[in-house]
């Protein structure tokens, strides 16, 4: 088993965590092969259903597994306290990612990584007129913290389809 110290700032602590060896072996397979295989491998996709609920709760979830994930605002906001904010799951994800790569580089040493396109489609079916559905969904992007923070580091593209019919594409 590998075993990494780190200090713990907050509280000033060494904590030691620990890899199982199954999952070091894995990790450094999958990181060789990586290494190796580098130019032919296409980019990577990782589809995420979301689903709106009332008020400000909506529900992710990650097809082909049983993983289900809820975002939603503080009761002081008007919503239900049922999740965390988008921004929260935004911001901890940043750390959540980091983590990962603290766990793999102690195992094994690999190149950085990024996004280099998101691509997203949004699903509305309402009575109201594609009009106000475009106008609608281009506020929400044009609003949204972590769309504008991802257009600067890559290329993101909605497609916007309303009553089952195409009816915006963006950047």
């Amino acid at each position: 088993m590998k075993v990494l110290s780190c200090v713990d700032r907050m509280e000033s602590r060494i904590q030691s965590i620990r890899f199982k060896e199954q999952t070091v072996e894995r990790t450094k397979r999958a990181m060789q092969y990586v290494k190796e295989h580098e130019d032919e491998l296409e980019p990577r996709t990782i589809t995420i259903e979301l689903r709106k609920e009332d008020n400000f709760l909506s529900i992710a979830s990650r097809p082909g597994t049983d993983l289900k994930w809820y975002s939603d605002e503080s009761k002081e906001k008007g919503g239900s306290s049922n999740g965390p904010s988008p921004l929260s799951y935004f911001l901890s994800s940043m750390g959540f990612c980091q983590f990962v790569h603290y766990a793999e580089h102690a195992m094994v040493t690999q190149r950085p990584r990024r996004f280099t396109e998101v691509t997203y489609e949004v699903r509305i079916s309402s009575s109201e007129s594609e009009e106000t559905i475009r106008e609608l969904a281009k506020k929400a992007a044009d609003d949204c913290y972590v769309t504008n923070t991802l257009k600067r580091s890559c290329k993101v593209t909605g497609t916007i389809i309303h009553n089952g019919k195409q009816i915006d594409s963006h950047n």
